[in-house]
This record gives structure tokens, sequence and C-alpha cells, in this order.
């Protein structure tokens, strides 16, 4: 029984990647949690720490004097930090799961004897490319954090092959693949009515994601389709800009909602009773254009018929389990004549083909390759 320790920059008990983690360890190993904002999690220890303080305008001057002059490590070790050098000094661990770029010093200048094995969920040098404020001031700080600490790293894990082929030509790290796949739901597809076919989408409300691109699907799809939007608000004026948008399209007669979003457990079972999960990101960055989304393999799992964009990371899962349609191009109007296309009897056996899949894309197929991992670095 291995002492783990899984740390993130966000609050475990409900962020995907490190709540699956700690899920398909703690049966087996002694496992401690650690995050921003971080809840109660069933027999695990969890320490929390605080979100950094909002920069007022001084605040600011000195974060862009510090990555002027490349003090990068004003920009690691911020106050806020201080609680996780306490945890690991104070705490003996086995393995350490870092799931957050920037926590990757912290934890390689204070792991002790620890293995530390890195989530690099992301490419982080492209993390927020969208983002003017970001690019000016980050993306140097990331890549010199990529090329400084992820060779020091004893094991790396990321989502997807792009992922996995630009760390190794930028960095020359090697990765493993290890999805972000969800708990096995033991679940009945619902049955499709051919003339009120539900769509659903799910995910954060996040500009460089150009949710309102999606939106724009409904315009060209025909009345037995409908679409409900379910968004998490991570910027507010973004999020009315949306609402702002679906109220237009709703005033032209326009089957369309924005839902209040679920609780991180109850997602797959509430997805369950639409018909067709929507996968509709125009690949504006390389992050998008190589992402294989916790979405993707939650639609799945809650046994839906899935529309998805011609993205290459997908396209080789739906080919081999025969449970999607795949628009011709990235548009809303390509998407839409796609699922235009379906009828219930097909829809009906892409949810079967999804269960066939479900079977194979959950949590269990993980855990042997997660166990591998931490035998081998323990050796």
């Amino acid at each position: 029984m291995a002492k783990v320790l899984v740390l993130c920059a966000a609050n475990p008990a409900i962020n995907p990647r490190p709540n699956r983690m700690i899920e398909l360890l703690k049966h087996q190993h002694k496992v401690w949690a650690m995050g921003i904002n971080a809840t109660p999690i069933e027999k695990v220890e969890v320490f929390s720490y605080m979100p950094y303080k909002k920069r007022n305008m001084i605040g600011e001057a000195k974060l862009y004097l510090n990555v002027i002059l490349k003090k990068w490590e004003k920009l690691i070790h911020t106050p806020n930090r201080l609680k996780i050098i306490e945890v690991l000094k104070s705490h003996r661990f086995d393995v350490i799961i870092c799931h957050d770029l920037v926590l990757l010093p912290i934890v390689l200048s204070h792991k002790q004897n620890a293995k530390v094995l890195f989530d690099a969920r992301e490419f982080y040098p492209a993390q927020n490319s969208a983002n003017l404020r970001w690019r000016l001031l980050f993306a140097n700080f990331n890549h010199y954090l990529c090329k400084t600490y992820l060779p020091k790293a004893d094991f790396i894990v990321t989502v997807s092959e792009g992922l996995k082929k630009r760390y190794k030509q930028d960095y020359g790290v090697d990765c493993e693949l290890f999805f972000s796949l969800p708990n096995y739901h033991k679940i009945t597809p619902s049955i499709s009515n051919q003339e009120d076919i539900k769509l659903i989408y799910h995910g954060s409300a996040n500009p460089s994601r150009k949710i309102q691109e999606s939106i724009k699907i409904i315009d060209y799809l025909d009345d037995r389709f409908s679409l409900d939007m379910m968004l998490v608000s991570t910027d507010n004026e973004y999020m009315q800009y949306l609402k702002k948008i679906v109220h237009q399209k709703q005033r032209k007669g326009k089957k369309i909602r924005i839902i209040p979003p679920v609780s991180f457990e109850n997602i797959i079972p509430f997805s369950s009773s639409y018909d067709i999960g929507l996968y509709h990101i125009p690949p504006s960055n390389f992050n998008i254009k190589h992402s294989l989304p916790n979405k993707f393999f939650e639609y799945i799992q809650a046994r839906l018929a899935l529309a998805i964009t011609p993205s290459e990371e997908m396209i080789p899962f739906v080919q081999q389990y025969h449970n999607a349609i795949i628009a011709k191009d990235f548009s809303a109007k390509s998407m839409a004549q796609a699922i235009n296309t379906l009828d219930a009897k097909t829809i009906q056996k892409y949810k079967h083909n999804s269960s066939d899949a479900a079977k194979k894309l959950n949590l269990n197929s993980n855990k042997k390759l997660l166990e591998e991992i931490i035998d081998l670095l323990l050796k």
C-alpha cells in the first residue's frame, strides 16, 4: 500500500481527472488530496489552500515587471501556495500526482523521497492562447516551466495522441496516454422519438470554445430536434452574451435552452434521458484541436448517440464503435446537416453501440494502467 498525494489547483472532489484518479487509488492505497477550496472526499484525508487573490493595479504592475525580468519564482511561489509546502514538509509520500504545471516546481523542490507523476492534461504553452493578456504574461512562463521541470518528473501522462507528440517534439519528454474515462454506469439506452429528438451539450461557458457557434446549429436543424445547453459559467459577461443569443433564438420559435448545471456525479445519469450528445467546438487553438474531453466519454457512458466535428482525436473512437455522426467540417451548418440525416432508428443503433463502448471506455480500463504506473514508480 503506497502513500499517495493527489495535488491540483482546483477542488479535487469535483475536478474530473484528479477525482477519478483518487477513486481508482483510494481502495488500494492510502490517499491524500489537496486543492483549492477542497471539500471532503470519502476515505481520503483532504488538505485545502486558498485561491490566489485577485490583483489590484499595483499587483498587476508587479506581475508585468516580474514577467519582463523573468523572475519566474515570483509567479510560482505565491502566498496562497505556501500551504502546499507545509504539507509536503510535514508528510512523507511515496508518490505525488501533480495535476497542474505551475505546482510542479513546488512538488519537485519539496517532494522528499517521493516519486512524481505529472498529468499533462493539456499543452500548457498554448493553454489560453486566444487571450492576449495570457499570451503576454504566461506563454513564456509556461514554456519555461515545461523546459525546466517536465524532464525532472518521474512519469508523465496526457490525454491525446496530439498532445503526446507535441510534448515529445518540443520538450523531448515521453507521455503515456491516460484517457479521461468516467465511472461505469449501468444504464439502458433511452428510446428515441422520431418527432422529438433531444440534443444536449454540456461544459464550461468559456469564450475560447466559441459556444455561440454551437448555438447557431439550431438555426439549421429540423423542427423535430431540440437543443439543451448545460453550461457552467466561468465568465459572467460571456454567459450573459450567450443567454441573450439563446433568448433571441427562442423568440423566433427555435427549440433551444440554457439549463442549470447538475452536480459532477449526476452529469451522466441526467444526460441519459437525451438522444444525442453534441460536440461542436471549432479548433481555434492547439489544445482544442487535440482535445479528447471528459464530455466525449461522458456522452458514451450516458448511452447517447454522438454528433461530433471531424476531430482527429475522436474519429478513431467513433469509427471503432460506430456510435456517431461526423460533420463534414467545423461549421454550424455542416453539423446541422449531418444531424438532420439521422432518424430514430439510426439514433437508436448509435445508442446501443455507445452502450457497448461504455463497457470498455470507463474508469475500470484506467485502473490497471494506473496501478502499473504506481508499481513502476515504486520499484
